[in-house]
């Protein structure tokens, strides 16, 4: 059984989310503890759904409790996701508090019922769809607003008026949420798809045989444009390297200062 991925993908993401919480246990400050919470949430739950969909057939037992902490996981860490939008773009709105609230308490709700209800395994459930589509919404409405922000900033970095290695942040982030939105909501459009097309071709199982090698296909050419600059983005975010740095503020050379 190969191993690599998930490891690699459960270092990659505890990474910054150490960083995170040391962050936050400095400054004692929300936004840094619910965005260490993510990576944390994110770095088991990927980590173990992975593996348990590659242990499903060789062990069947491993394979079950790991995607029952992985479905933990992953919802911790998607609700962690939605409180730090909240806090980082709307800290003083009732309205994103409450969508914030909502939110999360839709995906503890789906999340208990996939594992009370027995679907951890089955991933074509109404309660693994339900909810696998309310954990893409934080990440989608973190880029959102992470993009508009951007946005913004670097039409005041014009001026002189912001940071341009946090401007330049802003949109590192804007590429690592719509990585991780991308890639579950692909995965979901084809369950759903293939649920909805495969039994009304006549021959599901042959249908299934000839249009699997083109889905794959379109796939993994998504797969390996998002998952490197994903991966990329959220590197340079957390842990860039000072010629980087220097290259951004460099940029800005030319730029007139306000006065």
């Amino acid at each position: 059984m190969n191993l690599v991925a998930p490891i690699l993908v459960f270092v990659f993401l505890l990474a910054p989310g150490i960083r995170l919480l040391a962050l936050a246990r400095k400054t004692r400050q929300a936004p840094e503890l619910w965005g260490g919470l993510y990576f944390l949430g994110a770095s088991f739950g990927i980590s173990l759904r992975v593996f348990g969909a590659s242990a499903q057939f060789d062990m069947p037992e491993a394979a079950l409790l790991a995607n029952s902490i992985g479905h933990v996981g992953l919802a911790t860490g998607t609700v962690a996701m939605a409180s730090f939008t909240q806090r980082v773009f709307h800290q003083e709105s009732g309205r994103a508090k409450t969508f914030a609230r909502v939110l999360g308490s839709g995906i503890a709700v789906t999340t208990l019922w996939t594992l009370v209800g027995g679907h951890v395994m089955v991933e074509n459930s109404a309660a693994v769809i339900s909810t696998n589509t309310l954990r893409i919404v934080p990440t989608a409405w973190a880029f959102f607003e992470s993009f508009r922000y951007w946005r913004a900033m670097k039409k005041r970095g014009a001026l002189g008026l912001a940071d341009p290695v946090v401007t330049n942040r802003f949109l590192l982030w804007s590429i690592w949420t719509a990585g991780v939105s991308i890639m579950p909501a692909l995965a979901l459009a084809i369950r759903l798809a293939a649920m909805v097309l495969l039994p009304d071709l006549g021959n599901p199982s042959e249908a299934q045989a000839t249009y699997q090698p083109q889905i794959m296909a379109f796939v993994r050419v998504v797969f390996l444009v998002v998952v490197p600059a994903s991966v990329v983005a959220l590197m340079l975010a957390f842990f860039p390297p000072r010629s980087y740095v220097a290259r951004i503020r460099g940029a800005d050379g030319t730029v007139p200062r306000a006065a």
